[in-house]
């Protein structure tokens, strides 16, 4: 019994170390000017980071995810006391902010879903890029 014990967590382990432990890989994405220019960048889940080249400039930054945290107190039930509850939560949502040698900035907002990206970045100058990725 204890061998097939034995047997049994040593292939769950082996399983959770080559399906579930890996890195999660980059994203490529587009940018998509108003003149339909497509420029190039990547998500990189691992780090939150996120860069991006527009007209030969390159653009590096971070991404934050909507995440939060929600109290509520119940009253009732079997007992007289009340029930706290802590629930943590975190969405699809992006934030993206990106910075150029010379200073430029890009601002993006998008929704996010493993390999797949939807939204759009501007500029200081307020100029518009639709953002997508979709890699299947």
């Amino acid at each position: 019994m204890k061998t097939t014990i034995k047997n049994v967590s040593a292939s769950v382990l082996l399983l959770a170390v080559v399906t579930g432990c890996s890195a999660p890989q980059p994203v490529p994405f587009q940018l998509v000017d108003p003149a339909s220019k497509i420029q190039k960048g990547t998500i990189f889940p691992d780090g939150q980071r996120i860069e991006a080249v527009v007209d030969g400039q390159l653009y590096k930054g971070f991404y934050m995810i909507a995440s939060g945290v929600s109290h509520s107190q119940s009253f009732g039930g079997a007992s007289p006391f009340s029930r706290n509850t802590v629930s943590t939560y975190s969405s699809n949502s992006v934030r993206a902010q990106m910075i150029s040698d010379k200073g430029q900035r890009l601002s993006c907002e998008f929704l996010f879903d493993f390999s797949r990206a939807i939204g759009e970045c501007r500029n200081l100058a307020g100029e518009v890029f639709q953002m997508s990725a979709d890699e299947k």
